[in-house]
């Protein structure tokens, strides 16, 4: 069964090489430009896992995250920023995000996150 993971992120080329990686580790990808979109989607379809950017217009990932949390989502979170700012970190690990990866991207790191944390998940 593959997973379905959303990419979450302001920049459209960050989103289409994330989706084309992804698809190419054997990931379903979806795609939405900010948090607001990201809720829509989670609330109509089925979601594994999501990656999401922290600063975004409209809705910025730590808003979203605590959306999620309030709604009793289960879904799993990894942040992802240019800014490596640990107190954005730390704060989104408090808000039950699953972990952390820097841009520019390790493409096999992030393909290890992504099986690790979104291949065996509980459904929600």
């Amino acid at each position: 069964m593959q997973r379905r993971i959303l990419v979450v992120d302001d920049n459209e080329s960050i989103r289409w090489v994330l989706k084309y990686r992804l698809w190419a580790m054997g990931f379903v990808v979806i795609t939405a430009s900010d948090g607001l979109k990201a809720l829509e989607v989670v609330r109509s379809s089925w979601i594994d896992g999501i990656l999401l950017d922290f600063e975004m217009p409209v809705m910025d990932g730590l808003s979203m995250l605590q959306e999620l949390r309030d709604c009793h989502a289960r879904i799993p979170v990894l942040m992802m920023s240019g800014d490596h700012n640990p107190e954005k970190v730390d704060r989104a690990i408090a808000l039950g995000a699953v972990g952390f990866v820097p841009k520019p991207f390790d493409f096999a790191l992030l393909g290890d996150h992504c099986h690790r944390l979104f291949d065996y998940v509980v459904p929600h």
